[in-house]
């Protein structure tokens, strides 16, 4: 799961990289790339984005890593890791969401989705004096 979830910071970290090295391959060819990359210093601008936008995703899935930990986001129902962000069903069969451990897909219910269980309260007074809940009951 750890590893769906950066690895896309760790590919635009390598891609910063690699549009660094070949902007740095390109300065001794004649042309306008290779003098723009020589006196921009472009190659040291592109590996600084790819670094900014690796950061930016990892803390974006930190995020949500962290939600998930507290129950604020639903986890799959089989292994109890993060789901993926909605997307559409195949044969428009609506929104569904794939598990980012097991990989199972889980449809997605708009009103059946609650990051946890909140019982219900009877309107029946328990001999404490206290509302009991419908998980409660025997």
């Amino acid at each position: 799961m750890y590893f769906r979830l950066y690895l896309p910071a760790g590919l635009a970290l390598a891609g910063g990289a690699i549009g660094a090295a070949a902007l740095k391959a390109v300065q001794p060819s004649p042309g306008d790339l290779g003098t723009l990359s020589l006196y921009s210093n472009l190659p040291a601008w592109a590996f600084a984005a790819g670094i900014a936008l690796a950061l930016a995703v990892a803390g974006i899935q930190t995020v949500r890593l962290r939600l998930w930990d507290r129950g604020a986001i639903p986890g799959c129902y089989v292994c109890g890791c993060l789901l993926a962000s909605p997307r559409a069903a195949r044969h428009g069969l609506g929104l569904a969401r794939r598990c980012m451990g097991c990989g199972k897909l889980h449809g997605v219910n708009h009103h059946r989705l609650m990051p946890r269980v909140v019982p219900l309260a009877v309107a029946v007074k328990d001999t404490a004096g206290q509302v009991r809940s419908v998980r409660s009951s025997p």
